[in-house]
């Protein structure tokens, strides 16, 4: 903390390794099968940030790093005693290949101003929130290439409320600029069949609210 505690920070730096990492895929006649690939490593380093600029004024954020990748070649195929396979010549997906859905980057800012206005406490506030680009749920890069990367987005959200006694009304806006990031991508079954058509499961749209809450 610094600045007579106004402004603190907090983070950590971690290392996960992951023994026998299992991931779903489409299989024969489009059921989801479960894959059991070797090893992964997860290295990362979050930190959040809380800020009192004055007194009505706040800010906070967070970010976040990581490096997600498999360490051990993804053959394809077990032993005998059902343990994957990793030395192979051509690894459906090699050493070093990204893990699914985890980005490299990302991060959110707040702002919150609040004030008196007539008889009532009144607030102001904006949020933008980052999502770097991330893989899709498949392990194997052929059908990695298939489906396509889920892009970097960046969403907006705004409101605006009052306050008295034991009630409270806030207007919101939620992803301001229309925004279609992407959840997940994926075909009706196995993409060397179906890659030809990719569905996308997007981001809520923009969405106006009202909300009324009173405790009790």
């Amino acid at each position: 903390t610094w600045l007579d505690n106004t402004l603190s920070l907090n983070g950590a730096a971690f290392l996960q390794e992951w023994d026998e990492l299992q991931f779903s895929i489409h299989g024969a006649n489009g059921l989801t099968e479960i894959k059991n690939a070797n090893q992964a490593e997860i290295r990362g380093l979050e930190m959040d940030l809380q800020w009192a600029v004055t007194y009505d004024f706040t800010l906070t954020g967070g970010v976040a790093f990581y490096d997600a990748e498999l360490t051990e070649n993804y053959c394809g195929f077990t032993d005998e005693d059902g343990r994957p396979v990793t030395d192979c010549d051509e690894p459906l997906a090699p050493d070093g290949t990204q893990l699914p859905i985890t980005p490299k980057f990302k991060g959110n800012l707040i702002g919150r101003y609040t004030f008196d206005w007539q008889d009532y406490g009144a607030f102001v506030q904006g949020a933008v929130v980052h999502q770097g680009e991330r893989k899709p749920a498949d392990l194997r890069v052929e059908a990695r290439e298939i489906l396509g990367d889920m892009p970097s987005y960046t969403t907006l959200d705004l409101s605006a409320g009052f306050s008295k006694d034991n009630w409270t009304v806030d207007f919101y806006v939620r992803n301001v600029t229309d925004e279609r990031g992407q959840i997940s991508r994926f075909a009706q079954c196995a993409e060397a069949v179906c890659g030809q058509q990719v569905y996308i499961v997007p981001i809520q749209p923009r969405l106006f609210g009202v909300r009324f809450s009173q405790s009790f």
